[in-house]
């Protein structure tokens, strides 16, 4: 389970070193703070690769059109203040203390540039590897496996066709009454779930004394649900990262959903990061936290900038403080 990471001269981090991470994390702060920077950086952690510049590129809807216009600009954003001469590095670090470490640098000839990424473990380089890709070919690496990554974007609906096939995945491997139950934690009179592959495969909900209805016509809330808890039960890399959590969520469901998510990240051995803006579901996160038979472990992590140098800091949290301020109304979100 990772502990810690530091951040180098990536998206809007100079420097930042993050450290006691939990099970279950909640990372909050101000627009700009740095929220969905910081999930980026956790998923080039654990997936160093150069298809995952590209996916990240995707999840960022950044126009393709301008991308092969300005091959050689394409990747500046990446880099804190665009400085794309130095390396991007992150480095993790896990509860036995051992170290992952990437390194990701734009090298730029007469001919192309070149994306470099380097990943070492231990930093010993007992196990170390070096990519290099021309940044063109990037824009060409197949991203239909977009839904297989452990990010879950803010604004971004799955289709119900890989919907559909993650829950049969899910029903061959036994999970798929958790995938119920979630559903029920939106909406309690839902009494099954199924899916059918007539035309296009497609997810159906059933009320209590109603007939099947396409997942598509239950709103926003239950598309998400599903988005997210298909997502963890299927989970390759034992890391979830979603952003803007309380999307489509109603704050009288937030305290049920996180006791779900608490569940399941224990007994799925499986990490989950996510961020918010919501002081509703920072209150329910606290709860649900505090609880007294809760077994698993969760911190909060404020984003906020220092008044004299704007460079980004982490502030870490344990529930008891966090519900403190939350009780007696103090900023908890980078105020």
């Amino acid at each position: 389970m990772l502990k810690e990471i530091e951040i180098q001269n990536f998206r809007c981090f100079e420097k930042i070193k993050i450290s006691g991470f939990e099970r279950v994390n909640l990372i909050g702060g101000k627009n700009n703070a740095g929220k969905t920077a910081l999930l980026e950086a956790l998923f080039l952690n654990v997936a160093p690769k150069a298809s995952s510049l590209a996916m990240l590129k995707e999840l960022r809807r950044e126009p393709s059109k301008a991308i092969e216009a300005m091959p050689d600009r394409a990747w500046d954003n990446l880099f804190y203040e665009l400085k794309k001469d130095r390396f991007i590095v992150i480095i993790g670090k896990d509860d036995n203390n051992n170290t992952d470490q990437v390194e990701i640098k734009v090298e730029i000839n007469s001919l192309k540039s070149i994306i470099i990424i380097e990943f070492m473990r231990n930093k010993d380089k007992s196990t170390s590897s070096l990519t290099k890709v021309p940044a063109r070919r990037l824009m060409s690496y197949d991203i239909s496996t977009i839904d297989e990554i452990p990010i879950i974007p803010s604004f971004i609906r799955s289709s119900g066709k890989k919907l559909t096939e993650a829950y049969d995945n899910a029903r061959l491997d036994e999970k798929d009454s958790e995938i119920l139950k979630a559903f029920q934690v939106i909406d309690p009179t839902i009494e099954s779930v199924e899916s059918f592959s007539i035309g296009e495969p497609t997810l159906y909900l059933r009320r209590k004394g109603e007939k099947r209805f396409p997942l598509s016509l239950f709103g926003d809330a239950m598309n998400r649900v599903a988005y997210i808890m298909l997502k963890l039960v299927s989970n390759k890399h034992k890391i979830l990262l979603i952003d803007e959590i309380e999307n489509g969520i109603h704050y009288t469901s937030q305290r049920d959903f996180w006791r779900v998510l608490f569940r399941l990240a224990v007994e799925l051995d499986t990490q989950i990061f996510a961020t918010t803006h919501s002081l509703e579901m920072l209150q329910a996160f606290a709860d649900v936290g505090l609880e007294p038979n809760q077994e698993c472990s969760s911190a909060y992590f404020e984003l906020a900038k220092k008044p004299k140098t704007n460079q980004i800091i982490g502030i870490r949290r344990d529930l008891e403080t966090l519900n403190y301020a939350l009780e007696h109304q103090k900023g908890v979100r980078g105020e």
